[in-house]
């Protein structure tokens, strides 16, 4: 008789490590959106050139362009919650060194950007590694409201609390926002203290002389991904919807903000802004009743339909009702196909092979939106800005029937089929 829990789980199971990894992800990523918030602020503070500010944020996101693929391989040759600490700790300590330097005004230029790239360093070996965690303390017929909830978490703290309190702290000193993200890195140290149990994928070799090297990791990881024709295309799909919502966002505030077609005012559009978060918490959390009522087919259409109607309102309509409309409708498309994508991943993607696809994975999401954003600013500097929402909507409509296409074969059929038996709960053995 199948059971839902393999052995080597069985020592990290429970609900208070899932607990305290919900506490640790909640605490991050609040800390994340008020230090994502505030490096730029820090920036203008210091040039008055816009390519320079720019440059502050450039640098804590090229990381996910250099680090995954080897974060993903190192997460499954290490012990992931003591990775995911360190992380933290790396974190706090960089914080703690730009506060110092902020308050004795010795901080050069190059010395921000220096701590963004290792502030982005770490997001990207913590967040790559958080996602292979959850199959090693939740039963498998639990595993859907459990990226549920952190998908929703996740999405509250980083885009819809975190950055409003980021601006407060700052209007007191900046100085004071970095620290408080410090200070909640820290917490989430003592958050992921309390998780009991190993966590290191009993099934890579270890550090054994014969064993494969980072390298021959990292190079069967995306091997396996290309191989994994369903979980491919839908990885594939996934960033170019991560391009498309990169390039509205490099350029929404163009067309928003007064003098701009919405004419809207800075608050006004922080609240529009805002409605990303909100839709996205409606979504996560209404993904796995969604799944269960219409089936995974159902909602991943969905949820890139929503992206379209997200790129193509402003192209369409420069009314603030109906542009916010759509931005929460795409948020929430986007809470639920994460939830939906992630837990089918976890479900199918075998455990010693879990943190070099999440490593994959991030790459081609979190690494389409710089690319994205490049060919925003292009076709916005030499056609117009409602050429990159024309643009963007067109190419959602194509992976709209991509995956249409997709999910309907026989292949994507048996995968489903397979998590399906995954994710029922077993019944329970006679005495």
């Amino acid at each position: 008789m199948r059971s839902d829990i393999r052995p080597d789980d069985l020592t990290t199971v429970s609900t208070r490590n899932f607990n305290a990894l919900w506490a640790g992800a909640a605490i991050t990523n609040l800390a994340d959106g008020v230090v994502k918030l505030t490096l730029p602020l820090v920036a203008v503070s210091m040039t008055d050139s816009p390519a320079l500010v720019a440059a502050a944020t450039l640098a804590n996101t090229l990381p996910w362009l250099l680090f995954a693929l080897p974060a993903g391989a190192l997460a499954d040759r290490v012990d992931r919650r003591r990775l995911i600490m360190a992380m933290a700790a790396v974190r706090a300590l960089v914080l703690a060194g730009l506060v110092g330097a902020i308050v004795l005004d010795v901080l050069p230029l190059a010395g921000l950007y220096a701590g963004a790239l290792l502030l982005g360093t770490a997001e990207v070996f913590a967040d790559t590694t958080r996602m292979s965690v959850v199959p090693m303390v939740i039963p498998r017929n639990r595993m859907e409201s459990a990226f549920a909830t952190l998908t929703a978490t996740e999405t509250a703290a980083n885009e819809f609390i975190g950055p409003p309190l980021g601006g407060l702290l700052a209007a007191a000193g900046l100085a004071v926002a970095l620290g408080a993200g410090g200070i909640g890195y820290a917490g989430a140290l003592l958050a992921l203290a309390v998780m009991t149990g190993h966590y290191r994928n009993n099934c890579h070799p270890g550090p054994a002389a014969n064993a494969p090297g980072l390298r021959a990791d990292i190079r069967e990881g995306i091997r396996y991904v290309w191989q994994a024709r369903i979980l491919r295309t839908l990885l594939l799909v996934a960033g170019a919807a991560s391009g498309c919502w990169a390039a509205w966002m490099a350029v929404i505030a163009v067309y928003a903000i007064a003098p701009g077609p919405m004419n809207l005012s800075h608050a006004e559009y922080g609240l529009m802004i805002g409605a990303l978060g909100v839709g996205g918490v409606v979504g996560a959390s209404a993904a796995p009743a969604l799944t269960r009522r219409l089936g995974r087919r159902v909602v991943l259409a969905a949820s890139m339909a929503s992206f379209a109607v997200l790129l193509a309102a402003p192209a369409i309509t420069s009314s603030p009702r109906l542009v916010a409309a759509a931005t929460v409708l795409g948020g929430a498309g986007s809470g639920a196909w994460n939830v939906t994508y992630s837990s089918l991943r976890a479900l199918v993607v075998p455990d010693e092979m879990m943190g070099r696809y999440s490593g994959v994975s991030r790459l081609t999401s979190w690494g389409s939106m710089p690319l994205g954003a490049l060919v925003a600013g292009l076709t916005a500097e030499l056609v117009s800005v409602r050429a990159v929402f024309w643009g963007g909507a067109a190419l959602c409509v194509l992976v709209l029937a991509v995956t249409l296409r997709t999910v309907t074969s026989p292949e994507f059929r048996l995968v489903q089929a397979r998590a399906t038996a995954l994710h029922e709960p077993t019944p329970a053995q006679p005495h």
